[in-house]
């Protein structure tokens, strides 16, 4: 039993490491993606101040 409990405290172990090495990248994406999204906003909201310009 208890080499059972070792086997299954190490496959969480690994599976936690798996799923920190998809995280990261997957929240630095999303943090990428949110910030082009906030800057074509603003962009979008910026361009008839410009244009008035004229």
């Amino acid at each position: 039993m208890q080499m059972i409990q070792n086997g299954y405290r190490g496959m969480s172990l690994l599976i936690d490491l798996g799923a920190d090495r998809i995280l990261i990248p997957l929240a630095i994406v999303l943090g990428l993606a949110g910030g082009a999204m906030i800057g074509s906003e603003l962009a979008r909201l910026e361009a008839p101040a410009l244009q008035n310009m004229d």
